[in-house]
């Protein structure tokens, strides 16, 4: 551009070619500038403003050759072009700018995020091929988080042609598929017809039969009774799919969002890609309810968004193989991210993985009432009201595995009893747990800067407040962990008779005030070396700083901050014992050998 330059300088009207150069000049500048900034941008954008310089370059030589001869010279009105060019000029470097930040919008989305699960997964939202989009990212989700290519509905389009194919690709075999659209009609609907949606749900609904997909396109529903799925059946061979368009960010803005009650149960349903959310009643309801009588079975709840409720899940008895895969629950205001529970019938075989949790008003998470076969693994717990993971009445043969919880106002994990007046809600036994490769931080201030409440909490408690004390919570195993603390102990047991038969092996723990308070059982206190003489089931322990990149309790308002990525240094790696370990990390990462301590498995040297 300095030789365009120097070539129009001969020229008596050469004021337009000066402004395409600055323009450009400014708009080559501007996205040099951000790609030191962003991690994404579009590179169309670069190719056109590379191959700019060669259409300017062409225009001045004709330019040149035109006022070589004088003949062909066209009568000129420079300054109104000029000015009206220039305007244009400027408008389109304001359009590469926008375009900029856009395609790049991880500069103020991923950048200063860190990576603590897998792809780019961090704090706040998944995305497990860092183009920005995914299940709680303000960009929206993704059309596929496989594909950095294939994240709005135009790209998802382009791969896959149609939503059947697609539904093909994921595993879905579909009979009949129902579009739902804000600009649909129920009137005129058709089946297998993206062209013919249909208005509502409640229309929709009543014709799906085993097999059948339902499938919303993008827009903003309120209904006042959300997605109701009672009594709504498939079968084991021909589920149902409830989902929205891939690509398209399709939220349910109502006073419930996905809603089960009555006798008639619900079961072999496959819910997918919603934003649920509650701006006008915020603080009020439950993203995902299934209420006491609904019976809910062999239900999977997948790339779900829920925010601005009382709590994010409440689902209550009867429950039996749920499944709820990369979903965010957050900001829901007074009760739990996910409230499980189970009242005179036990529930069995309920599956947490892979999802976010963070910022709501109680418990990140918490099952309340028997269950058995419970899995928590690959979880990220953050930053709530209460504890990390509250464990109460009757939790037990299950397994919780590969999760990072750090940042929440109280404990990592309690395991709780208490007494109650309701016969449907009685304490039972809360034995034979296995929990395994979690990485726990407890810090020093709470969350949102409002007290020092978490200082003196424990990773790991369990405590007896009823009055009877019958029930059991020894038999349980603590293995492969990560466990710091800022000034409580390690571990708490409120009862000496709950700390006996619990296994704690091959843990790497440590406690910002000192190895004097490792453990605490029944009010009494023990050091490192203490701790190890306890009981013969406490063996091969560590005591040492953990070794994360960069964790401070500094961090307490900006869980981005955190990385607990291993140094070398760090003496958990390779310490723990192959025996129930999980084969890969949190970040998808194998685990070799010997298996690290905590979440993760130290990557420098391994293969990734």
């Amino acid at each position: 551009m300095f030789r365009l330059k120097k070539k129009i300088q001969g020229l008596p009207e050469n004021a337009d070619f000066l402004w395409h150069i600055y323009a450009l000049r400014i708009a080559l500048i501007i996205y040099l500038v951000a790609g030191i900034f962003i991690t994404h941008t579009y590179i169309e954008e670069l190719y056109w403003l590379l191959i700019y310089p060669l259409f300017l370059k062409r225009s001045i030589e004709v330019e040149i050759e035109n006022k070589l001869k004088p003949s062909e010279l066209k009568p000129s009105k420079l300054k109104p072009r000029t000015l009206k060019n220039a305007f244009k000029v400027l408008i389109l470097v304001a359009l590469f700018t926008l375009f900029a930040i856009i395609g790049g919008a991880s500069i103020l989305l991923a950048k200063d995020l860190s990576q603590i699960g897998g792809g780019c997964t961090n704090a706040f939202y998944i995305d497990n091929d860092c183009d920005g989009y995914g299940v709680g990212s303000p960009l929206g989700p993704d059309a596929d988080d496989n594909d950095p290519v294939v994240n709005t509905g135009k790209t998802f389009t382009n791969k896959y042609r149609s939503p059947e194919s697609l539904l093909d690709h994921l595993g879905y075999k579909v009979r009949n598929i129902y579009y739902i659209s804000t600009d649909g009609r129920d009137e005129t609907g058709e089946m297998n017809n993206i062209e013919m949606p249909f208005a509502t749900w409640k229309k929709v609904k009543k014709l799906l039969q085993p097999g059948d997909g339902a499938i919303f396109r993008g827009g903003e529903y309120k209904t006042r009774s959300g997605i109701d799925i009672s009594g709504l059946k498939g079968t084991a061979e021909q589920p149902i799919v409830i989902m929205a368009y891939r690509g398209e960010k399709v939220i349910i803005n109502d006073i419930v969002g996905v809603n089960a009650a009555g006798p008639a149960g619900c079961a072999f349903l496959i819910i997918v890609g919603f934003v649920l959310d509650n701006t006008e009643n915020a603080g009020r309801g439950n993203g995902i309810r299934l209420h006491l009588s609904s019976k809910g079975q062999n239900i999977v709840f997948r790339n779900i968004e829920a925010r601005n409720w009382s709590s994010g899940v409440s689902a209550m008895c009867d429950l039996h193989d749920l499944i709820f895969e990369n979903c965010v629950f957050h900001n829901n205001r007074n009760s739990h991210g996910m409230y499980l529970g189970a009242r005179g019938i036990p529930n069995t075989n309920v599956s947490v993985r892979n999802c976010i949790i963070y910022q709501n008003g109680m418990h990140g998470f918490q099952h309340n009432g028997r269950i058995t076969n419970l899995l928590l693994e690959n979880n990220i717990i953050h930053s709530n009201g209460v504890a990390g993971v509250s464990l109460l009445q009757g939790v037990s043969h299950s397994i919780f595995r590969n999760n990072l919880i750090f940042n929440n106002n109280k404990q990592g994990i309690i395991f709780f009893l208490y007494d109650s007046t309701d016969k449907d809600i009685q304490p039972y036994d809360q034995t034979n747990n296995l929990i395994i490769n979690n990485t726990i931080w407890i810090g020093r201030h709470r969350w949102k800067g409002d007290g020092e409440e978490p200082s003196d909490h424990a990773s790991i408690g369990f405590a007896d407040s009823t009055a009877g004390q019958l029930r059991k919570m020894g038999g349980n195993i603590i293995r492969n962990n990560i466990l710091v603390t800022y000034n409580g102990p390690i571990f708490r047991f409120r009862e000496e008779r709950n700390f006996q038969g619990t296994v704690i092996e091959k843990n790497l723990l440590f406690r910002d005030g000192g190895a004097s308070k490792v453990i605490e059982v029944k009010k009494n206190y023990y050091d490192f070396k203490a701790f190890n003489n306890l009981s013969h089931l406490i063996k091969d322990n560590i005591y040492a700083p953990p070794g994360f990149t960069d964790v401070s309790i500094n961090y307490y308002s900006k869980p981005e901050g955190f990385n607990f990525d291993y140094l070398s240094t760090s003496k958990g790696i390779d310490f723990g014992d192959k025996n129930g370990a999980p084969v890969r990390d949190l970040k998808g990462n194998l685990r070799v050998g010997n298996p690290d301590l905590g979440c993760y498995e130290y990557v420098n040297r391994r293969q990734n």
